[in-house]
């Protein structure tokens, strides 16, 4: 009874606002025009059409390829029922390239001199019957010099690049979409570069049954229109509302990502911060980048390679309420993918920062971080329901709605439009009456609103208000810190299988710039504390064990000073302590597992299969996916699946 009344103590703290020493609200800012000549310059390929290619044919695709069109479908029971639009919206499949035509070495590619004195070669892959196709690519051990560019065949398909080798070394990286059924692939080197060194791979690509540029045609996908009746786009807004929700809405952006050769659509929004950098901070929903809800638990690094697949489409609207035509629609694709910098899987929020700049004009929104808990509030969803044209719902807020994994999100009903399916992630905003400007406060997570029913069902949206202290040194660095909270960061290591986490900044910065090649983010984090003189009172130091290779190569950490203190004795000559502190953070009941007031436990597993690796995390959902999966033995005071080692603050 005593864990379970904290649970819901903690679920309380999160219904009240966040520290009153944060920054709470941002405004909106515009991206403005490139200001280099270069930066006008449209891509193009330096080989001239009907340039010597090496091509590679995949037939038209069987009826067990297109079954990755269908979403997974969850075999738990889905968080309160919320399931329709806990899915992103799949326009894209899988499809293997034999290894007899997919790999080959750069020196048996037809190299040609450019106008320009380097040197080219082009591959091309064609998926028969494809609307767009991605292709996964992979380079070992090529020249450091070598530069990508990438086209489709559409008649009106843009050149993506020049890349550099160095984003595909080693591991998969996604092409942007390319418009039509064939991709090109034009790789280059300086003159005087040899070409004989070096591997290309194309493992996989992704066929994609729907694609953007057909809207500048005809539309024979019949995309534009796919959304329900009764959805309203962003053209049709009275002149006012209009006028006061343009940052809001050039702040959105359709968003493909490809999973594992499975590409899908959500939508996200551009988020300014408070210093007004224009780092085009994404925001948008978990469950876009990490769709299995079978088993959260064994993502790993799926999230942050879904992420680096990102690209976004700007504008893709209507400009003339009611005519949606290929002349009214003038969107702008944006490919090079994102960084994760953070999510969380039970209150369903990402934040990624992508890795080129928006176009101009698009916009960073403004966002309110106060918590939405009180009913009847004027609140519109800006969204592309079924990967449409830019839509506007609008309704009022309903509270919160809580779950039994202690989440709980902004409840909204509708009056004018709905949701759908491809509306994952987009932004929920209110109206701000003082500044005259429409202020974000969460992304969409899921619900059962439709056409027809909208007014009678709820969709549900995550919280600024919850993800802010989270986010807080991308989304306001200059903020006060009075208790020095610092966040800790989870890595992932396939090649042992093995988690790590730190707050050591140079650790992390190091992490996030290869200097340890094979760690990853898995977007997960949470709060500590970093200097014990101004944290709450009781806070612990924790230490942290390296394993020696001889015995297993991984690390430990704890909380309890009794622990650290047997560890080092019962370990001595094999686990060497790296730090008796770092990071500082408060114990749980040693008896019931309880976290004192404004924060959330964090559990611990040993797993079982070595016996020494371990895993530390705050998310209930991931908790109870590894408990599901087995393999783990969860440690900590208090029961399972309660079991706790430490309590992470809220604010």
């Amino acid at each position: 009874m005593l864990i379970s009344l904290s649970r819901y103590a903690a679920l309380a703290l999160l219904t009240t606002a966040i520290s009153a020493h944060a920054q709470l609200s941002v405004p909106p800012a515009t991206n403005l025009p490139a200001s280099s000549a270069k930066a006008q310059i449209e891509p193009a390929l330096l080989l001239p059409a009907g340039a010597a290619t090496r091509s590679i044919l995949l037939s038209t695709p069987t009826s067990a390829e297109r079954e990755g069109l269908t979403p997974k479908r969850a075999t738990k029971a889905s968080k309160g029922g919320i399931v329709p639009k806990r899915r992103r919206l799949i326009i894209g499949f899988a499809r293997q390239v034999p290894s007899s035509q997919g790999s080959f070495s750069l020196s048996d590619l037809a190299w040609a001199q450019t106008v320009g004195g380097a040197q080219a070669a082009h591959i091309s892959l064609t998926s028969s019957g494809a609307a767009a196709i991605r292709i996964g690519l992979v380079l070992t051990g090529v020249p450091a010099a070598l530069e990508m560019r990438f086209k489709g065949s559409s008649s009106t398909a843009q050149v993506f690049g020049p890349y550099s080798a160095d984003v595909a070394n080693d591991s998969v990286y996604w092409s942007p979409v390319l418009e039509g059924e064939t991709g090109v692939i034009e790789l280059t080197l300086p003159a005087g570069v040899s070409p004989d060194s070096g591997t290309v791979s194309l493992p996989m690509i992704s066929h994609l049954v729907v694609a953007g540029n057909a809207l500048r045609q005809t539309d024979p996908l019949d995309q534009i229109g796919l959304a329900g009746a009764c959805e309203v786009d962003v053209a049709c807004m009275a002149p006012t509302l209009k006028q006061q929700a343009a940052a809001a809405v050039n702040a959105v952006a359709r968003m493909v990502l490809t999973d594992q050769g499975q590409t899908a659509l959500c939508s996200g929004t551009l988020l300014n911060d408070s210093i007004t950098s224009s780092t085009p901070y994404f925001f948008t929903a978990n469950h876009c980048l990490d769709n299995d809800d079978n088993d959260v638990g064994a993502s790993k690094a799926h999230p942050v390679a879904a992420a680096a697949t990102i690209n976004t489409y700007w504008f893709f609207q209507t400009s003339v309420c009611g005519v949606d035509t290929a002349s009214n629609v003038n969107f702008v694709v944006v490919a090079g993918g994102a960084k994760l910098l953070g999510r969380s899987v039970d209150f369903d929020w990402d934040l990624v920062r992508l890795n080129n700049a928006p176009p101009a004009g698009a916009t960073f929104a403004a966002w309110n971080a106060s918590p939405l808990s009180v009913a009847g509030v004027a609140a519109d969803g800006i969204h592309h329901p079924e990967g449409d044209l830019k839509k506007i719902s609008q309704g009022t807020t309903q509270g919160f709605q809580t779950f039994d994994d202690g989440s709980s999100f902004i409840a909204m009903l509708w009056m004018q439009g709905v949701t759908e399916p491809g509306s994952s992630g987009s932004g929920l905003f209110t109206y701000n009456a003082s500044q005259n400007y429409y202020e974000f406060r969460g992304a969409l997570f899921g619900g059962d609103s439709a056409c027809g029913v909208g007014q009678q069902n709820t969709d549900v949206y995550s919280r600024m208000d919850v993800a802010l202290p989270m986010l807080a040194q991308y989304l306001t660095p200059t903020a006060t810190n009075p208790a020095k909270e610092t966040l800790v960061v989870e890595y992932y290591y396939s090649g042992f299988d093995d988690y790590f986490i730190t707050a050591n900044q140079a650790e992390i910065q190091a992490l996030d710039n290869g200097a340890h090649p094979g760690w990853l983010r898995t977007g997960l984090t949470f709060l500590a504390y970093s200097d014990p003189s101004v944290a709450p009172s009781g806070v612990t130091p924790v230490c942290r064990f390296y394993v020696l290779p001889q015995a297993g190569d991984s690390h430990f950490y704890s909380a309890d000073p009794a622990e650290c203190a047997a560890t080092a004795i019962k370990f001595a000559g094999i686990w060497v302590e790296e730090s008796p502190a770092l990071f500082y953070i408060q114990l749980p009941n040693p008896i019931t597992g309880a976290c004192p007031a404004n924060t959330r436990p964090i559990f611990r597993f040993l797993n079982n299969g070595n016996g020494l690796h371990h895993r530390y995390t705050m998310e209930v959902d991931v908790r109870d996916s590894i408990i599901q999966d087995g393999g783990w033995t969860q440690e900590g005071y208090g029961n399972p699946p309660a079991q706790t080692v430490m309590c992470s603050p809220t604010s």
